[in-house]
């Protein structure tokens, strides 16, 4: 992966204190989600924002949301377009896939609203520990 930011106001990769302010939203993870670190992956934050990616292979990437309530809405839904627009022209990635709990109405919605299709279906453990129905969706990159 490459690692620099978007060219949007506020962008930053990669930054555990940005990360940890949105993902410990207790509308969002609380406390639980606190990370002390990013891995591997590559985390574009915004106020409020927060899009992650993580290599699944060498031209495929899963990506994960996530944003504080006050945020929600239009105005997120384009900030995370312009995140998806910049992931295409500036990394090596063939296909992105994201997995959200099927009970999610709003994490539904995102992904449709990004352009992901649904894929597949998949039980996984969530980050309370308990094993939900998740669907899997995915995204091509653009021709």
């Amino acid at each position: 992966m490459i690692f620099t930011a978007p060219d949007m106001p506020g962008a930053r990769i990669n930054d555990v204190a940005a990360i940890n302010a949105v993902i410990t939203h207790p509308a969002v993870y609380g406390e639980a989600g606190h990370i002390v670190d990013v891995q591997d992956r590559l985390v574009v934050t915004l106020p409020g924002i927060v899009v992650g990616f993580r290599a699944l292979g060498s031209r495929a990437h899963e990506c994960h949301q996530a944003v504080i309530p006050e945020l929600r809405g239009k105005a997120a839904i384009t900030a995370m377009r312009q995140i998806r627009d910049w992931w295409w022209q500036t990394q090596p990635s063939d296909l992105m896939i994201a997995a959200i709990p099927d009970d999610k109405k709003s994490a539904r919605f995102t992904m449709h609203a990004l352009g992901f299709v649904r894929w597949s279906e998949i039980d996984a453990p969530c980050p309370d520990g308990i094993v939900r129905h998740h669907v899997t969706y995915k995204m091509e990159r653009p021709k």
